[in-house]
Protein backbone atom coordinates (compact mmCIF):
# COMPACT_ATOMS: atom_id res chain seq x y z
CA UNK A 1 0.00 0.00 0.00
CA UNK A 2 1.67 3.44 -0.95
CA UNK A 3 2.30 5.84 1.71
CA UNK A 4 -0.39 8.29 0.18
CA UNK A 5 -3.34 6.03 0.57
CA UNK A 6 -2.11 4.69 3.99
CA UNK A 7 -2.40 8.79 5.09
CA UNK A 8 -6.21 8.40 3.09
CA UNK A 9 -7.11 5.74 5.07
CA UNK A 10 -6.99 8.13 7.82
CA UNK A 11 -9.58 10.28 6.65
CA UNK A 12 -12.09 7.83 5.44
CA UNK A 13 -15.00 7.05 7.52
CA UNK A 14 -17.02 5.17 4.68
CA UNK A 15 -16.43 2.38 2.51
CA UNK A 16 -17.30 1.84 -1.21
CA UNK A 17 -21.35 1.06 -1.23
CA UNK A 18 -21.79 -1.90 -3.43
CA UNK A 19 -24.80 -1.01 -4.43
CA UNK A 20 -27.01 -2.78 -1.62
CA UNK A 21 -29.49 -4.46 -3.75
CA UNK A 22 -30.43 -1.97 -6.86
CA UNK A 23 -31.35 -4.77 -8.67
CA UNK A 24 -32.40 -2.97 -11.44
CA UNK A 25 -28.62 -0.93 -11.67
CA UNK A 26 -26.29 -2.39 -14.60
CA UNK A 27 -23.01 -2.64 -12.93
CA UNK A 28 -19.98 -3.08 -15.10
CA UNK A 29 -17.74 -5.68 -14.84
CA UNK A 30 -14.91 -3.90 -17.19
CA UNK A 31 -13.92 0.28 -18.35
CA UNK A 32 -15.74 0.37 -15.01
CA UNK A 33 -14.15 4.13 -15.14
CA UNK A 34 -12.53 4.89 -18.93
CA UNK A 35 -16.26 5.08 -20.24
CA UNK A 36 -17.83 7.51 -17.29
CA UNK A 37 -19.58 10.30 -19.36
CA UNK A 38 -20.30 12.43 -16.28
CA UNK A 39 -18.05 11.32 -13.73
CA UNK A 40 -14.70 11.58 -15.98
CA UNK A 41 -11.18 10.72 -13.18
CA UNK A 42 -9.97 13.62 -12.31
CA UNK A 43 -13.18 16.03 -11.96
CA UNK A 44 -14.38 17.52 -8.85
CA UNK A 45 -17.73 18.58 -7.81
CA UNK A 46 -18.66 21.42 -5.13
CA UNK A 47 -22.17 21.09 -3.84
CA UNK A 48 -23.65 24.09 -1.07
CA UNK A 49 -26.95 22.73 0.34
CA UNK A 50 -29.82 24.04 2.99
CA UNK A 51 -31.77 21.64 5.56
CA UNK A 52 -35.54 23.13 6.04
CA UNK A 53 -37.31 22.34 8.70
CA UNK A 54 -41.40 23.57 9.53
CA UNK A 55 -40.04 26.35 6.77
CA UNK A 56 -37.15 27.62 8.31
CA UNK A 57 -33.61 27.43 6.75
CA UNK A 58 -30.84 25.68 8.45
CA UNK A 59 -27.26 25.62 8.40
CA UNK A 60 -24.69 22.52 9.82
CA UNK A 61 -22.42 24.83 12.14
CA UNK A 62 -20.69 21.87 14.06
CA UNK A 63 -19.78 18.53 12.28
CA UNK A 64 -17.59 15.50 13.00
CA UNK A 65 -18.40 12.57 11.54
CA UNK A 66 -15.94 9.61 12.69
CA UNK A 67 -18.05 6.86 14.11
CA UNK A 68 -19.23 6.20 16.60
CA UNK A 69 -18.86 9.58 17.97
CA UNK A 70 -20.99 11.43 14.80
CA UNK A 71 -22.05 14.63 15.95
CA UNK A 72 -23.80 17.74 14.14
CA UNK A 73 -25.55 21.01 15.42
CA UNK A 74 -27.98 23.07 13.01
CA UNK A 75 -28.13 26.45 13.86
CA UNK A 76 -30.74 29.13 11.57
CA UNK A 77 -28.84 30.23 8.02
CA UNK A 78 -27.81 33.54 9.05
CA UNK A 79 -26.15 32.11 12.22
CA UNK A 80 -23.86 30.00 10.24
CA UNK A 81 -20.05 30.40 11.07
CA UNK A 82 -18.97 27.14 9.29
CA UNK A 83 -20.02 27.45 5.90
CA UNK A 84 -19.90 23.89 5.01
CA UNK A 85 -19.81 22.22 1.39
CA UNK A 86 -19.33 19.28 0.10
CA UNK A 87 -16.52 18.29 -3.08
CA UNK A 88 -16.94 14.95 -4.39
CA UNK A 89 -14.04 13.93 -6.11
CA UNK A 90 -13.22 11.53 -8.81
CA UNK A 91 -9.64 9.98 -8.44
CA UNK A 92 -8.01 7.77 -10.24
CA UNK A 93 -7.86 4.51 -8.03
CA UNK A 94 -4.53 1.87 -9.17
CA UNK A 95 -6.33 -1.68 -9.51
CA UNK A 96 -4.38 -3.21 -6.67
CA UNK A 97 -5.88 -0.64 -4.41
CA UNK A 98 -9.10 -0.78 -5.35
CA UNK A 99 -12.18 -0.97 -3.05
CA UNK A 100 -15.33 -2.09 -5.45
CA UNK A 101 -14.02 -3.70 -8.88
CA UNK A 102 -17.58 -2.61 -10.52
CA UNK A 103 -18.33 0.81 -9.81
CA UNK A 104 -16.09 3.94 -9.61
CA UNK A 105 -14.73 5.36 -6.55
CA UNK A 106 -15.73 8.66 -4.92
CA UNK A 107 -14.58 10.29 -2.41
CA UNK A 108 -16.74 13.14 -0.40
CA UNK A 109 -14.58 15.57 1.46
CA UNK A 110 -16.26 18.23 3.79
CA UNK A 111 -14.69 22.06 3.53
CA UNK A 112 -13.90 23.89 5.62
CA UNK A 113 -13.10 20.84 8.19
CA UNK A 114 -11.06 18.63 5.98
CA UNK A 115 -10.24 16.14 8.50
CA UNK A 116 -12.01 13.33 6.66
CA UNK A 117 -13.61 12.17 3.67
CA UNK A 118 -16.18 9.51 3.01
CA UNK A 119 -15.19 7.00 0.85
CA UNK A 120 -18.29 4.94 -1.46
CA UNK A 121 -19.24 4.48 -5.42
CA UNK A 122 -20.90 5.51 -8.21
CA UNK A 123 -22.26 3.88 -11.53
CA UNK A 124 -21.97 6.01 -14.53
CA UNK A 125 -22.25 4.17 -18.07
CA UNK A 126 -24.29 3.88 -20.67
CA UNK A 127 -27.63 2.32 -19.34
CA UNK A 128 -27.33 4.35 -16.02
CA UNK A 129 -25.89 6.64 -13.34
CA UNK A 130 -26.55 5.96 -9.78
CA UNK A 131 -24.83 7.67 -7.23
CA UNK A 132 -24.00 6.91 -3.27
CA UNK A 133 -24.99 9.88 -1.92
CA UNK A 134 -22.97 11.35 1.38
CA UNK A 135 -23.26 9.90 4.49
CA UNK A 136 -21.24 11.49 6.77
CA UNK A 137 -22.99 13.04 10.42
CA UNK A 138 -26.14 15.09 9.30
CA UNK A 139 -25.94 13.39 5.83
CA UNK A 140 -26.68 9.81 7.84
CA UNK A 141 -30.45 11.10 6.74
CA UNK A 142 -30.20 10.74 3.02
CA UNK A 143 -29.58 7.05 3.33
CA UNK A 144 -33.88 7.06 4.16
CA UNK A 145 -34.09 8.50 0.95
CA UNK A 146 -34.09 7.37 -2.76
CA UNK A 147 -30.74 7.38 -4.24
CA UNK A 148 -29.68 9.77 -7.01
CA UNK A 149 -30.31 7.34 -10.23
CA UNK A 150 -31.75 7.85 -13.72
CA UNK A 151 -31.84 5.66 -16.53
CA UNK A 152 -30.85 6.08 -19.80
CA UNK A 153 -31.34 6.40 -23.01
CA UNK A 154 -34.02 9.69 -21.30
CA UNK A 155 -37.58 9.13 -22.23
CA UNK A 156 -40.23 11.75 -20.02
CA UNK A 157 -42.60 9.03 -18.56
CA UNK A 158 -39.54 6.38 -18.39
CA UNK A 159 -40.51 4.68 -14.72
CA UNK A 160 -38.50 1.65 -12.59
CA UNK A 161 -38.46 0.66 -9.44
CA UNK A 162 -35.92 -0.60 -7.06
CA UNK A 163 -35.69 -1.69 -3.73
CA UNK A 164 -32.41 -1.78 -0.85
CA UNK A 165 -32.58 -2.45 2.85
CA UNK A 166 -30.63 -0.72 5.29
CA UNK A 167 -29.57 -1.25 9.17
CA UNK A 168 -30.76 0.94 12.54
CA UNK A 169 -27.64 3.26 12.83
CA UNK A 170 -29.03 5.07 9.90
CA UNK A 171 -31.88 6.13 12.10
CA UNK A 172 -32.57 9.44 13.82
CA UNK A 173 -35.61 11.38 15.38
CA UNK A 174 -35.12 14.12 13.29
CA UNK A 175 -35.60 11.99 9.84
CA UNK A 176 -36.68 8.81 11.23
CA UNK A 177 -36.14 5.82 13.68
CA UNK A 178 -36.68 2.24 13.45
CA UNK A 179 -35.36 -0.66 15.03
CA UNK A 180 -33.33 -3.64 13.29
CA UNK A 181 -33.37 -3.44 9.37
CA UNK A 182 -35.68 -1.43 7.01
CA UNK A 183 -36.38 -2.51 3.62
CA UNK A 184 -37.13 0.46 1.12
CA UNK A 185 -39.19 0.24 -1.72
CA UNK A 186 -38.25 2.89 -4.86
CA UNK A 187 -40.24 4.10 -7.29
CA UNK A 188 -38.79 6.49 -9.71
CA UNK A 189 -40.36 8.76 -12.62
CA UNK A 190 -38.57 11.00 -15.43
CA UNK A 191 -41.47 13.81 -15.38
CA UNK A 192 -39.91 16.65 -17.56
CA UNK A 193 -37.62 18.29 -18.89
CA UNK A 194 -36.73 22.08 -17.44
CA UNK A 195 -34.20 25.30 -16.98
CA UNK A 196 -32.04 25.06 -13.63
CA UNK A 197 -30.68 27.73 -12.05
CA UNK A 198 -26.58 26.65 -10.69
CA UNK A 199 -23.53 28.12 -10.30
CA UNK A 200 -22.01 27.47 -13.27
CA UNK A 201 -24.99 28.74 -15.16
CA UNK A 202 -28.42 28.26 -16.22
CA UNK A 203 -29.08 24.21 -17.38
CA UNK A 204 -31.55 22.32 -19.35
CA UNK A 205 -31.92 19.58 -16.99
CA UNK A 206 -34.52 16.23 -17.01
CA UNK A 207 -36.60 16.13 -13.80
CA UNK A 208 -36.31 12.50 -11.57
CA UNK A 209 -39.02 12.12 -9.25
CA UNK A 210 -38.87 9.25 -6.80
CA UNK A 211 -40.20 7.93 -3.90
CA UNK A 212 -38.99 5.49 -0.80
CA UNK A 213 -41.89 3.73 0.55
CA UNK A 214 -40.97 1.95 4.19
CA UNK A 215 -42.69 0.78 7.45
CA UNK A 216 -41.74 4.09 8.36
CA UNK A 217 -43.51 6.19 6.09
CA UNK A 218 -42.58 7.71 2.60
CA UNK A 219 -39.61 9.75 1.62
CA UNK A 220 -39.01 11.54 -1.53
CA UNK A 221 -36.31 12.93 -3.62
CA UNK A 222 -36.57 15.22 -7.20
CA UNK A 223 -33.56 15.43 -9.34
CA UNK A 224 -32.08 17.59 -11.83
CA UNK A 225 -30.23 15.85 -14.37
CA UNK A 226 -28.20 17.52 -16.89
CA UNK A 227 -26.34 15.51 -19.65
CA UNK A 228 -23.11 17.35 -19.26
CA UNK A 229 -23.04 17.76 -14.90
CA UNK A 230 -25.03 14.88 -13.60
CA UNK A 231 -27.37 16.08 -10.82
CA UNK A 232 -27.17 19.38 -10.64
CA UNK A 233 -29.69 19.74 -7.45
CA UNK A 234 -31.52 17.12 -5.14
CA UNK A 235 -34.25 17.91 -3.06
CA UNK A 236 -34.68 15.39 -0.45
CA UNK A 237 -37.75 14.93 1.98
CA UNK A 238 -37.64 13.03 4.78
CA UNK A 239 -40.85 10.94 6.15
CA UNK A 240 -40.75 13.55 9.15
CA UNK A 241 -41.14 16.10 6.74
CA UNK A 242 -37.40 17.44 7.04
CA UNK A 243 -35.83 18.89 3.88
CA UNK A 244 -32.60 19.19 2.72
CA UNK A 245 -31.58 20.44 -0.87
CA UNK A 246 -28.37 20.45 -2.67
CA UNK A 247 -27.39 22.01 -5.50
CA UNK A 248 -24.09 21.99 -7.68
CA UNK A 249 -21.93 24.57 -6.72
CA UNK A 250 -19.29 24.28 -9.34
CA UNK A 251 -17.04 22.15 -11.41
CA UNK A 252 -13.33 21.87 -11.72
CA UNK A 253 -10.77 19.42 -13.22
CA UNK A 254 -7.63 18.71 -11.39
CA UNK A 255 -4.58 16.48 -11.63
CA UNK A 256 -6.09 12.80 -9.47
CA UNK A 257 -3.57 11.36 -11.12
CA UNK A 258 -2.35 9.38 -8.11
CA UNK A 259 -3.30 9.30 -4.76
CA UNK A 260 -0.92 12.22 -4.23
CA UNK A 261 -3.28 14.10 -6.39
CA UNK A 262 -6.01 13.89 -3.46
CA UNK A 263 -3.77 15.32 -0.87
CA UNK A 264 -2.13 17.88 -3.24
CA UNK A 265 -6.58 18.94 -3.73
CA UNK A 266 -6.74 19.09 -0.22
CA UNK A 267 -4.06 21.01 0.87
CA UNK A 268 -4.88 23.66 -1.71
CA UNK A 269 -8.44 23.94 -0.35
CA UNK A 270 -7.19 24.34 3.00
CA UNK A 271 -5.07 27.22 1.69
CA UNK A 272 -8.09 29.16 0.05
CA UNK A 273 -9.77 28.92 3.23
CA UNK A 274 -7.38 30.28 5.27
CA UNK A 275 -6.79 32.94 2.72
CA UNK A 276 -10.41 34.19 2.85
CA UNK A 277 -10.03 33.93 6.97
CA UNK A 278 -6.61 35.47 7.01
CA UNK A 279 -5.45 32.72 9.31
CA UNK A 280 -2.24 30.24 8.15
CA UNK A 281 -3.15 27.44 6.29
CA UNK A 282 -2.69 24.24 8.45
CA UNK A 283 -1.14 21.45 5.92
CA UNK A 284 -1.05 17.69 5.89
CA UNK A 285 1.47 15.33 7.95
CA UNK A 286 2.50 14.13 4.95
CA UNK A 287 3.81 17.46 3.52
CA UNK A 288 5.11 18.65 6.92
CA UNK A 289 7.39 15.46 6.57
Amino acid sequence: MTRQRLFLLFLFIGQVCFSQGFRTLDIEKKNVDSNNEIFKIGKSFVYDYEIIENGDKYKINHFEGIPPTEKFELVKENEDTLGLKIHLLVPKIEKSERTDKNQTEIYYLYAPIFTFMDCTGIVDNQNNIWIHPPRTSFFRSLETCPFPYIKLPIEIGKEWKDKMEIGNQWSNELWGDWNKKLLLSYDYRISKKTIVKTGIGDLECYVVESTAKSEIGISKLTTYYSELYGFVRLEYEMVTGLKVNLWLDSVSDNDFNDQSGIIKYREEQIKTVANKLGIKAQLSHEKRQ
